[in-house]
């Protein structure tokens, strides 16, 4: 497990590498099971419009059949496909409450998605 290191540009440009292969990280191991919970929250950051590499190996990893996931994503103005593909990865799992998060696109912390939005989407998560 390397972090990431190099320039903004760089880390961007291999990002996209990753993802374009299809690349799947080694990562750590949780101190929990997913297998061992009927509903479980997955969420992702946006990268290059699907998600990020670290959370396709951790939903590789794991059997989705019977679960129930609700996944979520951040992004900073094009959500993409991640859900999409998040859902796809899910094989067997039903999906419930999708959730895309907007930030500003300049790579900021700006929340641009009303924050009730997201107080509303959690408060019905049951």
């Amino acid at each position: 497990m390397q972090p990431y290191t190099g320039s903004y540009d760089q880390i961007v440009d291999q990002g996209q590498r990753e993802v374009n292969a299809g690349y799947q990280p080694a990562i750590k191991p949780l101190a929990v099971r997913p297998e061992d919970y009927d509903v479980i929250a997955v969420g992702t950051p946006t990268w290059w419009y699907t998600m990020a590499p670290a959370v396709s190996s951790f939903l590789a990893q794991h059997d989705w059949a019977g679960k129930t996931v609700i996944p979520f994503q951040t992004h900073g103005g094009w959500p993409g496909h991640a859900i999409q593909d998040m859902k796809a990865a899910c094989k067997g799992a039903a999906i419930a409450h999708p959730m895309e998060i907007q930030f500003d696109p300049t790579g900021g912390a700006e929340l641009v998605t009303p924050e009730q939005e997201i107080t509303a989407w959690l408060e019905n998560l049951h």
